[in-house]
């Protein structure tokens, strides 16, 4: 569990659930109305970086950038502009303390900053000890930033018993009275699937977003942006096509913000709205996806519209996007259906504990496409260890000879 700040309670109905297996904890606040209000992945094998300390080394300075490429010990340098750097000119070799500003991506190194917030105590005899490129400190938690910034739930609710513990433990130490709004979940249910959640993760991974009155949204991220195209569909406002294309859009507007925040989607993303001919319907549609906007954890843009009705919205990373979470990447060799084999193999790990709860005196294995056996028996590996410890049996990991029609399926045997 991350680090809880808690400076004051406040009387609030949203809940905080919270899934976790070593190596994968997923949280999910939801409205009084049970509709999913933030969503938090978090996967060890794809750390987030937003806040990161690093101690770096300066790998070459590009003069027609403005800007220095900064070894970190990551995939890609990071990419420093010298308008970010307060000290002395750099030189190529220069050992520099830096701050994540942007998550890094596929491609794309992390933006950087060498104005350090805030700046911990003791940084720089921190780095006297440490040999470039290494991290010094990681910066806050996911979860904790959505903590930090909402008020805290009425209730949260924990489906892993040491993370429970921790949570308390951590509580205690924040708000003491946050500690009565814990529970561990004993449902017969996996929790997400309980609460929704599980199905309201598979709607923000499909590209078409219906809007209230027959209107939709399509999703469509790229490498380098995400197109999100705007349909009237089926609406059914009368009063002319410039009334129907005001209502779609506000629509639109309003549903936007919300999107975007729950799949994570960041950098630059182009918004085809319907367009409109008046100068002020345009910036009524702007005015309210900027309203939106105002909500979201991550500073977020949107230009003025243009006549023929496209907005470009600008959003910081903070850490990988849904899609990238539980996608395979194009043309990658996944498991079947395009998933991501190791969000996969943390799934068959929730179903399996599910099942073991039900059936007690069985045997446990999980039958999986190959990518998905192979990622059980690596990055899912901890998650599995931890688990089998925990229920006192052995987890047991079969590939498909072939490619099969599941991903995995859960099978219970006989113990002998």
């Amino acid at each position: 569990m991350p680090g809880i700040r808690a400076p004051g309670l406040r009387a609030v109905s949203e809940r905080l659930l919270i899934s976790a297996l070593p190596g994968e904890i997923r949280a999910a606040w939801l409205a009084d109305d049970d509709r999913l209000e933030e969503l938090v992945i978090l996967r060890a094998d794809k750390p987030q970086h937003l806040g990161d300390i690093y101690f770096g080394r300066v790998a070459r300075i590009d003069r027609s950038l403005e800007a220095a490429f900064v070894e970190l010990g990551l995939e890609r340098p990071g990419f420093l502009p010298l308008a970010a750097w307060p000290g002395e000119p750099l030189s190529e070799g220069d050992a520099v303390v830096l701050q994540v500003t942007r998550a890094p991506s596929a491609d794309k190194g992390a933006k950087l900053s060498g104005r350090v917030t805030p700046r911990p105590a003791g940084l720089e005899q921190l780095a006297r000890g440490v040999k470039p490129p290494a991290r010094l400190l990681q910066g806050q938690d996911p979860i904790a930033r959505v903590l930090a910034s909402k008020a805290p739930p009425a209730a949260i609710v924990i489906d892993d018993p040491d993370s429970f513990r921790d949570a308390q433990t951590r509580f205690a130490a924040a708000c003491s009275a946050l500690t009565g709004r814990l529970s561990l979940y004993s449902g017969p249910l996996d929790l997400f699937e309980s609460e929704g959640v599980e199905a309201a993760i598979e709607a923000l991974l499909a590209p078409r977003v219906a809007l209230p009155s027959g209107g939709f949204l399509l999703f469509e991220p790229v490498s380098s942006m995400t197109a999100i195209d705007v349909d009237s569909g089926a609406h059914a406002e009368s009063g002319g096509a410039a009334r129907r294309a005001l209502a779609v859009d506000l629509e639109a507007a309003a549903a936007i913000p919300r999107q975007v925040r729950l799949r994570g989607l960041s950098g630059l993303l182009v918004i085809d709205f319907l367009p409109l001919p008046a100068r002020a319907d345009r910036q009524q549609v702007v005015a309210r996806l900027r309203a939106g906007l105002k909500a979201d954890r991550e500073p977020a843009r949107a230009t003025p519209m243009s006549s023929s009705g496209l907005v470009e919205l600008t959003r910081r990373r903070g850490g990988p996007a849904l899609h990238e979470l539980q996608s395979a990447p194009p043309g990658h060799a996944g498991s079947g259906g395009g998933r991501d084999a190791v969000a996969l193999a943390y799934a068959a790990l929730r179903r399996l504990r599910v099942e073991a709860l039900h059936n007690p005196a069985a045997s446990l294995a999980i039958r999986a496409a190959a990518p998905v056996a192979a990622a059980l028996e690596g990055a899912a590996a901890p998650a599995r260890a931890a688990l089998a410890g925990r229920l006192g049996r052995v987890i047991a990991v079969q590939a498909y000879p072939a490619e099969p029609l599941p991903d995995f399926e859960i099978v219970l045997g006989s113990r002998p």
